[in-house]
């Protein structure tokens, strides 16, 4: 019979670990995982192998190896782009963004080389937010991508009597802008003080469109991919971190892979079923166990009376 027991708690603690690992792959349907080389489209997936660190005075640390993949128009030729890692942090970036507390930015410019426009731009901007949880989170709320698709040169108006020589030339660039929105549900929640590690590649779809120069909207393209592996990062970090770790180390990391405390719920829950379950029999057994000996005893009575 204790082997039965054992059985039933195996299983009802089985049963909530199933249940933790069906929550995981709705959470995955959100931000779907994907190997390191796998299919989008028809082009296929293959990161590089090393990562690089940037760093935003301090506050704000980042590590990953990241990917772009999107339509450049309305085509289905799906163009691939990798974050180098010589890209430089942009001025911009920010550990009060918007002059708030809560909000932490880093942008990341490069530039290319292209054969018709020249020297092209593009930058990806990684948005931090601070949670006001007890203990304290924060988690990337947002993540942004322009890209420069192209810029040609022209020439303004001519004014009668005005030499072409004397025309002041202008730039028209097309940008493809491309965004997740604010992230619903938040992603990546990490407790303050620590950082956040995935070695896993983690892709999220960004809306994209194209815009002229001064940022009007000119056309809705096909949604955009952003893939990032290697990632881990670590924001709103204690000013006095510097004295502490030297630029860029992290602070102790948070794994993607690490059960997360809504994971846990259905195993404990599993388990106090489970103890339940155990005790409720063990109950039954104590009961049935007096009952035997009481009949018995009655039995043994009743045969000295006769």
């Amino acid at each position: 019979m204790s082997a039965s027991i054992f059985l039933i708690m195996l299983a009802i603690c089985l049963y909530g670990e199933q249940v933790a690992g069906d929550q995981e792959q709705e959470h995955q349907l959100v931000l779907p995982l994907v190997s390191d080389s796998s299919h989008v489209g028809d082009a296929q997936l293959i990161l590089p192998a090393e990562s690089d660190s940037w760093v935003v005075d301090n506050c704000l640390a980042v590590k990953m190896v990241a990917q772009i993949k999107f339509y450049p128009n309305n085509s289905n030729i799906l163009v691939t782009k990798n974050i180098p890692a010589l890209a430089k942090v942009s001025p911009t970036s920010s550990c009060s963004y918007l002059n708030s507390t809560t909000r932490q930015v880093i942008t990341l410019e490069w530039s290319e080389a292209d054969r018709s426009s020249g020297i092209l731009t593009r930058s990806l901007s990684l948005y931090f937010s601070l949670i006001n949880t007890i203990p304290p989170t924060y988690t990337v709320s947002m993540a942004t991508s322009m890209y420069q698709l192209s810029m040609a040169k022209v020439l303004g108006k001519m004014s009668p009597g005005q030499n072409t020589t004397d025309m002041e030339s202008k730039s028209d660039s097309k940008y493809i802008r491309m965004t997740t929105t604010i992230m619903n549900p938040l992603q990546f929640m990490v407790p303050k003080n620590r950082s956040f590690l995935c070695e896993e590649s983690l892709t999220v779809e960004m809306m994209a469109e194209l815009i002229t120069t001064d940022g009007t909207p000119d056309e809705k393209l096909q949604k955009a991919m952003l893939t990032i592996s290697s990632f881990q990062f670590d924001a709103f970090r204690p000013t006095t971190l510097s004295t502490i770790l030297p630029s860029p180390q992290f602070q102790p990391a948070t794994s993607c892979s690490s059960p997360s405390a809504t994971d846990l719920v259905p195993i404990v829950v599993g388990c106090s079923l489970a103890g339940l379950v155990f005790f409720i029999v063990v109950g039954y057994l104590v009961g049935r166990r007096k009952a035997e000996v009481k009949g018995c005893a009655t039995v043994v009575e009743q045969g000295e009376v006769e």
